[in-house]
């Protein structure tokens, strides 16, 4: 059975130390004698657009966890230190607490709560390792008091004390943002990697766009009734792929040398299966914004024996599309090909233009705050037609990254 009173007391020691050790000589030290401040704010000045939005307090913060994460990280820079006069003069407890931190790096670690075991301690998962932990943080229980609610991730740095694991720093926590969220927002950044494992790498050599990503604390996840609303995309390369063998399944349209194929029963809100097929770059691109709209994609394509993976290649939350796009300065299209299908606007559509804003109001206003709606409902109020009220649905959903249509 877990002494908890005694890991506590081991915790109320190494936070008393680190406050001494860390926060009053440490973090400043390693800054002056590696030039860090400079080199940390010089990496945070890039983000200035979502800096200038966040909480009073909150930059410094980033800017000593940072700090800290590149002395205490693996092969960090502390243990080039560990002789140095003035770690010497410090006393024999901080000198064992130096030496026991390098040896054990510190890291950063996106997570989810498991289980609130006692008081302060949690049991939390590593959602980038898959590694289960024992987490102390009074700063957990403080956030879910004022939140009134457990979020569904968190980011920490994070360091060993020998019983449990400790947090050091801000606490990043995510409403919305799901695991697979993870990876996509590593891949942006490293568009090479492809396994899961390799997203550690990319978070400990460059953590400071991942710490930009509080900025999306508060996006909810959404839903139509019990489908998460997900982009899911795939991208393969087909020599002996024929679009005109799907026509039982699919709605094919033909834009040279790009197929579109809209699945009949998945094709529409909010599932939007499609596929799209470039037959001279023999690339095939697979979407749907549901698990459920990508699974049957995937079945259809199956019953004319072209078998793909089950999970798809990249997976993202409308809210990480969002503050992606935010962080790093630039439009994502998880769609490329999409964009050839495109109708123009008749002179009778523009006639309803008001009426469709009308809708587009109605519909983002309960997005922003997760009410539950029906299209019908919200088109008959509009006043405008079920096709038009799924076409602008879709349009939304795509463009959550893009702040043109926020009303």
């Amino acid at each position: 059975m877990i002494d908890y009173t005694k890991i506590r007391n081991i915790c109320e020691k190494n936070s008393s130390i680190s406050a001494s050790f860390i926060d009053d000589f440490f973090v400043y030290f390693i800054a002056a004698q590696e030039g860090l401040q400079k080199k940390v704010f010089r990496q945070l000045d890039s983000f200035q657009n979502i800096i200038r939005k966040m909480p009073d307090g909150w930059l410094g913060m980033v800017a000593s966890q940072l700090i800290i994460h590149q002395a205490f990280k693996k092969n960090g820079l502390a243990g080039k230190y560990i002789r140095h006069v003035k770690l010497q003069q410090r006393t024999q407890e901080e000198q064992e607490y130096l030496e026991f931190q390098i040896k054990h790096p510190w890291r950063y670690s996106f997570c989810t709560l498991k289980k609130q075991l006692n008081g302060d301690f949690f049991e939390m998962n590593d959602v980038v390792t898959g590694d289960t932990f024992l987490l102390y943080s009074p700063g957990i229980t403080r956030t879910k008091n004022d939140l009134g609610t457990i979020p569904g991730m968190w980011l920490f740095l994070i360091g060993f004390n020998g019983a449990c694991w400790q947090t050091f720093g801000s606490l990043s926590y995510f409403k919305g943002f799901q695991p697979f969220d993870i990876f996509f927002f590593a891949k942006q950044l490293r568009p090479e990697i492809v396994f899961h494992n390799e997203i550690s790498e990319v978070i400990e050599s460059g953590p400071v766009p991942f710490t930009m990503l509080f900025s999306g604390a508060e996006l909810p996840v959404s839903f139509h009734k019990k489908d998460m609303v997900v982009f899911h995309r795939s991208d393969y390369h087909v020599d002996d792929f024929l679009p005109e063998n799907f026509a039982e399944d699919f709605r094919i349209e033909k834009k040279h040398p790009i197929t579109m194929l809209t699945s009949k029963r998945w094709g529409s809100y909010p599932h939007f299966a499609k596929c799209f097929h470039h037959h001279k770059k023999s690339h095939l691109i697979l979407t749907a914004m549901t698990e459920r709209g990508y699974t049957a994609l995937l079945a259809s394509l199956k019953r004319q024996q072209n078998t793909f993976p089950t999970e798809p290649d990249i997976r993202a939350t409308p809210g990480m599309l969002f503050t992606a796009q935010n962080i790093l300065g630039t439009s994502i299209d998880m769609s490329p090909y999409e964009k050839h299908f495109s109708k123009p606007v008749s002179p009778e559509e523009k006639q309803i233009l008001d009426k469709i804003n009308t809708f587009a109001r109605l519909l983002i206003d309960r997005l922003n705050n997760r009410e539950a709606y029906e299209i019908a409902e919200l088109a008959e109020a509009a006043g405008i037609d079920m096709e038009n009220a799924e076409r602008i649905t879709e349009s939304i959903v795509k463009k959550l990254g893009d702040n043109s249509w926020k009303g």
